[in-house]
């Protein structure tokens, strides 16, 4: 479902201070360009398909990395890690973890 989404390429997404472009694939934080890897973005347009909603880890790997069966993997761990890094060199104020459950995307 969320890939369908994705594939009609909507116009700009606001979450506070952080501005994703689908159509030129660009990311602003602040009005500055953020680089993203393609995993980390393809992340980022899954969080903030629904700023706030908290997405179970499962979701993520289904959507994100097309996993079938979740494991004992880190790669969601590793990724959401870098992405709150690169929004957010000093706090790491978009991506949250909900401990236990998966990730959310807050306006800063």
């Amino acid at each position: 479902m969320l890939r369908r989404r994705g594939e009609r390429r909507g116009g700009p997404v606001r979450v506070g201070d952080l501005a994703i472009d689908p159509s030129r694939r660009a990311v602003t934080v602040d009005g500055k360009p953020v680089a993203l890897a393609n995993k980390e973005y393809e992340l980022l347009l899954a969080l903030a398909s629904e700023p706030t909603r908290v997405f179970t880890k499962s979701e993520l790997l289904r959507d994100v990395w097309d996993f079938k069966a979740m494991g004992r993997t880190r790669t969601l761990d590793s990724h959401a890690s870098r992405l709150r890094r690169k929004l957010d060199p000093e706090g790491g104020r978009f991506v949250s973890n909900c401990w236990g459950v998966g990730y959310r995307l807050l306006p800063a």
